[in-house]
């Protein structure tokens, strides 16, 4: 199945907008963390502003209005009265930051314990935590965080009230304080401190969800109005990149597949309009056609002149075949032709007339023999295809030569792999084959001579070979022994034996190949193990 074309027009603005957008996208990512950071960074300072004014303030009344007003109520004489709006750091901080929160209403100051005077000053969970947080450590001064509390996020800075010996007077022995503090609050809570205790927790707080809101919204409204003009430029660079590149591209390929369909000539020069990158490739485009066109006639002049070649040799092959077979049947024709002269014009007894009769019935068995071979070679008969053991045909073939073969001492080895597979091959064409390698190696050793059959496979071919230990083969001659009519052993052949064993073979889609050395020849038979 094809894949779905896309046209490098809809590749490219796709890319470039992909770009665009993830360039956008972290754009509006930035701004949204960098303003949040912004946020976070403004709240702790402010935060810190105002819990510095608490502290402040708290350490006014304690440092210097409560002491001026107790030395006061002892002038006085009332030593036992305590005035709770001047000398309470927790009440005075607590009455400035509700004036504080009348003007600016987000920053939020609670002073809480977990037994705290005043039961309206009792630690939430939060601070519940927070304060046990301080007292398990101690080396901490302050605390800042942001917290989500009923699924809003506030920022939080905390700081650890510390009992010091001032205050001990107010928060220690019951009997020590006041007498008019007692009346108010009871001796229920708020006493039994000692100097150094974490006893409580200063706390300001501010809610971000209103800030981070606002921060999404503009980074939304960032994406968006990036992702409008993305979509603009998109456009824009659609069709810029279609004009400027794709027609003209579109236009090379449609000319050149019009040359390559026959629609349009060979050589065609198309007009050039910029000069630029898609000029350069116009420019290219019109050298590589006429260079084309150039190779174009000059391969219809080498095939013109490859066919009179051909022609020339044909009739070249078709002479020296002509020749051979004149020369074949020349001979017996002219015994045949003294023999019938002989019988016509001399008296012989009946055995003179019969050894002449013989000789024209070998005579002309030679002929038919030789005519045979020459229409095998001419016209391929259509194979008998059989899945056969090669193995075997090897065997019948030795069979059938083992008496000529060892009249003349000559030595077998056979090197058969056992486990050859057997392949489709025609039997009776392939023993033909053998046999004539087997008589060809034969004829070229002397007596006491050794031929060697071994047969073996890979994975793709089945490999017979037929070696011996003759004279061996010229290397001179070695292009001319599959010709017809060739032949190195006058009398004893037709010099067809090779040249119709290789057109078995080429039937088979094999090849038959040929090695020599000083100790021999060998011939090879390359047979596919699938056809």
């Amino acid at each position: 199945m094809d894949k779905k074309r896309f046209s490098l027009n809809l590749k490219f603005s796709f890319a470039v907008g992909a770009i665009f957008l993830g360039v956008c996208a972290v754009m509006s990512l930035a701004i949204y963390y960098y303003l949040r950071s912004h946020v976070i960074r403004e709240a702790e300072n402010k935060t810190m502003i105002i819990m510095t004014y608490v502290k402040s303030t708290g350490e006014y009344v304690r440092e210097t209005l409560r002491p001026a007003i107790f030395d006061a109520l002892h002038r006085l004489n009332a030593k036992d009265e305590f005035i709770v709006e001047a000398m309470s750091t927790t009440h005075v901080s607590m009455q400035v930051m509700k004036r504080f929160n009348r003007e600016i209403k987000d920053y939020v100051f609670r002073r809480l314990s977990d037994n705290p005077r005043n039961p309206a000053n009792k630690a939430d969970f939060f601070h519940l935590d927070m304060l046990n947080h301080f007292r398990m450590n101690p080396e901490e001064k302050f605390w800042k965080g942001i917290v989500t509390l009923n699924d809003k996020q506030y920022l939080y800075l905390i700081y650890p009230v510390i009992m010091d010996t001032p205050c001990l007077q107010c928060h220690g022995d019951p009997k020590d304080a006041p007498v008019q503090l007692i009346k108010l609050y009871g001796k229920a809570g708020g006493f039994g401190w000692k100097v150094g205790n974490v006893v409580g927790v200063n706390s300001v707080s501010v809610p971000l969800d209103t800030a981070f809101k606002q921060i999404k919204k503009l980074a939304i409204d960032t994406f968006l109005f990036g992702f409008s003009s993305l979509f603009v430029m998109f456009i824009a660079v659609y069709f810029t990149f279609n004009h400027l590149i794709t027609k003209p591209i579109n236009n090379l390929s449609r000319i050149f597949k019009g040359i390559t369909r026959g629609n349009e000539p060979l050589g065609k020069a198309i007009p050039i309009n910029s000069k630029d990158e898609i000029g350069d490739l116009t420019e290219s485009f019109n050298t590589l056609s006429r260079h084309l066109l150039e190779a174009q006639e000059k391969l219809k002049k080498t095939a013109e002149l490859e066919k009179r070649i051909m022609e020339a040799e044909k009739f070249s092959v078709i002479g020296q075949l002509a020749s051979g077979i004149a020369h074949e049947i020349n001979n017996p024709l002219g015994g045949i032709r003294l023999c019938f002269n002989n019988l016509l014009s001399t008296e012989m007894d009946e055995s003179v007339k019969k050894e002449h009769i013989e000789v024209i019935n070998s005579g002309l068995d030679r002929i038919q023999n030789i005519v045979k071979q020459l229409l095998n070679l001419s016209k391929t008969s259509p194979l008998t295809l059989t899945k056969t053991s090669i193995n075997k045909i090897i065997e019948n073939t030795l069979i059938l030569s083992e008496y000529t073969i060892s009249a003349k001492g000559i030595k077998i080895i056979k090197d058969l792999k056992t486990d050859l597979p057997d392949i489709f091959v025609d039997p009776h064409k392939f023993e033909q084959v053998l046999l004539n390698l087997i008589i060809n190696a034969f004829q070229a050793m002397e007596e006491e001579g050794i031929l060697t059959i071994k047969s073996w496979n890979d994975d793709n071919y089945c490999y017979i070979s037929i070696s011996d230990t003759g004279r061996g083969i010229p290397k001179e001659i070695l292009p001319k022994i599959f010709d017809p009519f060739f032949t190195t052993k006058p009398g004893e052949g037709t010099g067809l034996g090779l040249t119709v064993s290789k057109a078995i073979i080429d039937q088979h889609n094999g090849e038959l190949l040929v090695e020599i050395s000083d100790k021999g020849s060998t011939f090879i038979v390359k047979l596919p193990l699938v056809l």
